[in-house]
């Protein structure tokens, strides 16, 4: 199979992964959550907990990039 029916293949499969609602995403910023707490805190005390998240569902255009740069790297 040659390079550009692969690719194809390739994005005619995340297509129908996208009609499952499954969408190949990029996430970032994990690292900046944070959670704190006691293990049994008073009534009188805070639990604090910072969420930070970013997700990126790629284009049609990212895809490919990244299935060309996949295919002449492989």
């Amino acid at each position: 199979m040659r390079d550009k029916e692969k690719k194809q293949t390739i994005l005619d499969f995340l297509k129908y992964m996208e009609t499952k609602k499954v969408h190949l995403t990029k996430y970032d910023n994990w690292e900046d959550n944070s959670i704190w707490s006691k293990e049994m805190p008073q009534p009188s005390h805070r639990t604090m907990i910072k969420v930070k998240f970013e997700v990126e569902r790629l284009n049609d255009t990212d895809k490919e990039i990244v299935i060309d740069s996949w295919l002449m790297n492989k």
